[in-house]
């Protein structure tokens, strides 16, 4: 267990002879309950670490504890196929639901406590009468193992996810009202637009536009003859950029879907793009080594500009649009372009690794760089010095991101770790904990309250940035490649790999899937 304000362990809970597979807290934080391999459920003080009760009953590895709303009682979920009800004060078994033919992976109460779902390896859900014990509808998937459920806040709907999609069950008919389905492809790349009200997933074979709040497609965007591999809003939202491996650069009417450029120059796959933010361009980089800056109004390459001994890896623009800056393959060197001229203004020495992420400071004075060497640096653009060199990753540095007011920076790892850096001080105030593998992308909301971390164990973590504790934990059905934010903050979306190839929407207020 950890403290929030200074994330050191309090204690360590021991006492399971088995790995420990879940664990919650109770609803007024008092108690903790853990469920583990070794056959039982145990009962903890959260503040003393002391456990109170060993419930014993199950025949084989507890996989999912939940705690009732009202905190009186806990439900698990077992590889013997059943659930099992437990009194939290006596830790008497008070029922055993039986009727899956799997293992139970999982169980969730109804927000009023009335009801519990149940989710099994059998492929099925079943939703059980907490006072009777009785299995009110046993929900049926469409032949794929479901992964997940969920309720909705009202109770009213519960939410499976499998790998085909997502099911929006009626809880009192038990009749599945919706399926929502990706496109089936592996997606690599999604994001919102500025407003909020449409949002553009990428696969390798073409690009989808989606209504934000219905969840329903609205153009596809077809027209590359190659793997489609990113796609970017323009500032005002009404044009979508897309750049694909057949090494050309597309622009769409975001309302209507309509090609209306092919941006045509790149020798080699591209490898970023991005919108100026104040001027008609579209910035590109590529394998092969060249940085593009294309007018829209024309159509044409207005700027190549070489320098980089390897291929350029990403680029990004200034918050005013007069320069971009690179960053390279095994080249250990930013390089700061001027947009108006194509000229390189600075070179930032000092890394000695790839670089592998940049970012710029929101007032646009400051650029964060991170790289395989496990460090983090800070520059000053117009003086081209490093102003501050944070260390404390184990591993190399993935991803780096300046919160919207600018005073603070997070960095993700391979380490699984994410860290929050003063950039005034270079200080390192806290050390965000919890992922499994690599975080390789993190970004702040619009407001930078939350931060959100993406990692390769295919989850994202939604953190809260003041008191540096996880909020949610949001699962999908393979690993996570990108995470975006609302502009009303309301809302993000994840983009899943190769197992779903789904695009997800999730609550930020209450870390609830609301469509796929």
């Amino acid at each position: 267990m950890y403290s929030t304000s200074n994330l050191e362990t309090l204690w360590s809970l021991e006492g399971h002879s088995g790995r420990v597979m879940s664990m919650v807290y109770s609803p007024n934080g008092n108690h903790i309950v853990s469920g583990s391999l070794d056959h039982t459920i145990r009962l903890w003080y959260a503040r003393t670490g002391r456990c109170i009760h060993t419930l014993n009953g199950h025949g084989d590895g507890v996989q999912s504890v939940a705690y009732s709303p009202q905190g009186d009682q806990i439900a698990s979920g077992s590889d013997d196929m059943t659930v099992k009800v437990w009194d939290v004060e006596s830790g008497e078994c008070r029922y055993t639901w039986v009727g899956h033919t799997g293992s139970v992976s999982g169980v969730i109460y109804s927000p009023k406590g009335t009801q519990a779902a149940s989710l099994s390896d059998d492929k099925t859900v079943r939703i059980w009468d907490v006072e009777t014990g009785n299995c009110l509808h046993v929900l049926k998937g469409r032949g794929n193992r479901i992964e997940g459920i969920a309720y909705s806040p009202q109770g009213h709907q519960l939410a499976s996810i499998s790998l085909d999609g997502i099911g929006l069950w009626d809880v009192a008919s038990g009749e599945c009202r919706q399926f929502l389905t990706g496109d089936g492809f592996y997606i690599y790349f999604v994001v919102y637009s500025p407003t909020g009200n449409q949002l553009a997933s990428c696969n390798p074979r073409e690009t989808r536009v989606w209504d934000a709040d219905r969840g329903v497609c609205l153009h596809v965007l077809r027209g590359h003859t190659s793997t489609v591999r990113y796609v970017v809003y323009s500032p005002q939202g009404d044009m979508i950029a897309t750049s694909s491996y057949d090494r050309t650069v597309r622009l769409w009417d975001a309302a209507t879907g309509v090609c209306q450029q092919t941006l045509i120059g790149h020798s080699n796959d591209i490898t970023s793009i991005m919108f100026s933010p104040k001027e008609n361009r579209v910035a590109s980089s590529s394998l092969d080594t060249t940085v593009r800056l294309w007018d829209i109004g024309v159509g044409a390459s207005r700027h190549s500009s070489s320098g980089h001994s390897d291929w350029v890896r990403g680029v990004k623009c200034s918050p005013r649009g007069d320069n971009v800056a690179t960053y390279s393959n095994n080249d250990t060197t930013v390089r700061v372009w001027d947009t108006e001229t194509g000229v390189c203004r600075q070179v930032l020495r000092g890394h000695t690794n790839t670089v592998s992420s940049v970012d710029y400071s929101p007032q646009g004075d400051q650029i964060a760089t991170g790289g395989w060497g496990s460090n983090v640096r800070l520059w000053n653009i117009e003086s081209r010095a490093c102003t501050h060199i944070l260390q404390g990753h184990s591993e190399k540095v993935l991803m780096v991101a300046y919160s919207p007011q600018g005073d603070q920076l997070a960095s993700g790892s391979r380490d699984r770790t994410v860290r929050l850096w003063d950039v005034k001080s270079g200080e390192c105030h806290h050390t965000l904990i919890g992922h499994t593998d690599a975080v390789h992308n993190i970004m702040y909301s619009p407001n930078g309250n939350q931060l959100f971390s993406c990692g390769w164990d295919s989850t994202v973590r939604v953190w809260d940035v003041e008191t540096a504790t996880c909020n949610y934990i949001l699962i999908g059905g393979g690993m996570t490649h990108r995470v975006a934010c609302s502009p009303q903050n309301d809302s993000i979306i994840a983009s899943s790999g190769v197992r779903d190839g789904s695009v997800k929407v999730w609550n930020t207020a209450s870390g609830d899937c609301l469509w796929t």
